[in-house]
């Protein structure tokens, strides 16, 4: 029964998420609700404890919520000023296909995660795949399943605090999830490469044969092996925190020199200045802040929220925009930030209520007691907290400890447990509701009813991405148990 009852605020935020016509906070609110009333009257946990989760997480949910506001601006002004279909005339040169879907999945929108996070990838991601001429839904799952590289995402702060939980250090987590990882990348992959090859059969109503699949499928192999041989590379040559950056940037230049044919040139010109003023900005901010002791300046010039700003305000200057497209920015900006804070501030509370009220160490304890049963549920429990918090450094701060307690119970090294916790509750991240709501929010305004292919929904977004992750986390059980 406890188990149940600890599940149950998931369950309940499962359940209401694919309704038609709910409100995107509503799903998040009542999963919160029930799991601060399950914590204090069912396992009776204090409630100081709760108001001080709370506490540990507030500057934590400012810092997230202010890096989407600068995601959304950005994205807004690159839209309006025509910029980000030049930059996708430039990256697709091909319209959606697979090669253009598997350089957005395995190289553009994971080197934005690694060096931003927070979901900015996916706010400048799915409108460049929406110009490659990928539909609303078809853009949705390929930014999603480009999100895979989290166990690097933000340049590591989640694998870092994992290592401190094993007692390892960051290079050798880095590489352990690395071992781990390629499950994820295959899986991606393999996915990205079908979404698209699909996407050129929706016009025509046409269904693909068994051999267009499989030559998908050995596509998105090979690129996810790929991607898995680079960052387990440059993991090993330069560490960890830019492991994931160094191998989908180059990733991205492989499949875009395919793409080209080995020219980069001609290229977008100014259109790619504001995205340049992010990466190097973060990338300098972030490398600044972890090795000078700079106190708060360091955690605003570290933060992509400053420097996703800076480059959307700067690029007014020489980026041509109409005086009424001036007017609607910060109306549309707003209303978009709005739309998605909103719901990920709850989903954030959620998984700080469901940490801090006692409900994860409940679910991992009970299972625990399984014995080597629980070597194949491992997985399981880490795409749990993946899931719910939409963060790998929250995932590892609420289940890691349990993970390795466990795992060294049933003979398996910190080192292991954790690199299957940080890889596998990343993984999960590409279904978690505060993603999935973003794109969604992102894509569904550019739905038309002659649209080709499936209509972009939550319900439907959900029901592709949870299979694609259950898949996985069954493999990921089966390694634990055969190699343990």
């Amino acid at each position: 029964m406890s188990v149940f009852m600890a599940v149950l605020p998931i369950l309940i935020t499962l359940g209401l998420l694919p309704l038609p016509r709910i409100s995107a906070a509503i799903p998040p609110l009542l999963g919160t609700i029930s799991a601060a009333l399950i914590a204090v009257f069912y396992f009776h946990a204090p409630g100081g404890d709760l108001v001080e989760a709370w506490n540990g997480s507030f500057w934590t949910l400012v810092k997230v919520l202010a890096i989407i506001g600068g995601g959304v601006l950005l994205s807004r002004v690159m839209d309006r000023t025509g910029a980000q279909r030049k930059l996708a005339g430039w990256l697709a040169a091909g319209g959606p296909t697979v090669a253009s879907a598997l350089l957005m999945a395995h190289g553009v929108v994971p080197f934005l995660e690694t060096v931003t996070g927070f979901g900015v990838s996916v706010l400048i991601g799915l409108p460049l795949l929406l110009s490659f001429g990928f539909s609303p839904y078809r853009a949705a799952l390929l930014t999603l399943v480009g999100l895979m590289i989290g166990p690097w995402g933000s340049m590591g702060p989640g694998t870092l605090l994992g290592a401190s939980i094993a007692g390892v250090s960051m290079n050798d987590l880095g590489l352990a999830s690395g071992v781990f990882n390629v499950i994820a990348f295959v899986a991606s992959g393999v996915a990205a490469a079908v979404i698209a090859g699909h996407a050129a059969h929706d016009a025509t109503s046409t269904k693909a044969t068994w051999k267009e699949f499989l030559g998908w499928c050995a596509t998105g192999l090979g690129s996810g092996i790929l991607l898995w041989a680079l960052v387990l590379t440059a993991n090993f040559l330069l560490g960890a925190a830019v492991a994931g950056a160094t191998a989908t940037l180059l990733v991205a230049v492989i499949w875009l020199l395919i793409i080209r044919r080995g020219r980069l040139t001609p290229g977008p010109g100014r259109s790619l200045i504001p995205y340049v003023a992010l990466l190097l900005g973060t990338i300098s901010g972030q490398m600044l802040y972890r090795n000078l002791e700079l106190g708060v300046f360091g955690e605003i010039i570290s933060s992509p929220a400053l420097w996703s700003t800076l480059a959307a305000l700067s690029s007014l200057t020489f980026l041509p925009i109409e005086r009424r497209d001036l007017r609607r920015l910060p109306r549309e900006a707003g209303l978009m930030w709005w739309q998605v804070s909103i719901p990920t501030a709850l989903y954030v509370l959620l998984g700080v209520i469901v940490a801090g009220g006692g409900l994860a160490a409940v679910l991992a304890e009970s299972l625990a007691v399984l014995g080597h049963i629980y070597l194949f549920l491992m997985p399981f429990v880490a795409g749990l907290s993946g899931y719910i918090t939409a963060s790998g450094t929250g995932a590892n701060a609420m289940m890691g400890a349990t993970q390795v307690a466990a795992g060294a119970e049933l003979g398996v090294s910190p080192l292991w447990s954790m690199a299957m916790q940080n890889s596998a509750a990343n993984w999960a991240i590409i279904a978690s509701p505060a993603r999935l709501e973003l794109a969604y929010r992102l894509a569904s305004p550019y739905q038309r009813p002659d649209t080709p292919g499936p209509e972009v929904s939550r319900g439907r977004l959900l029901s592709r991405l949870i299979p694609l992750v259950l898949v996985s986390m069954v493999i990921y059980g089966l390694v634990m148990v055969l190699a343990f």
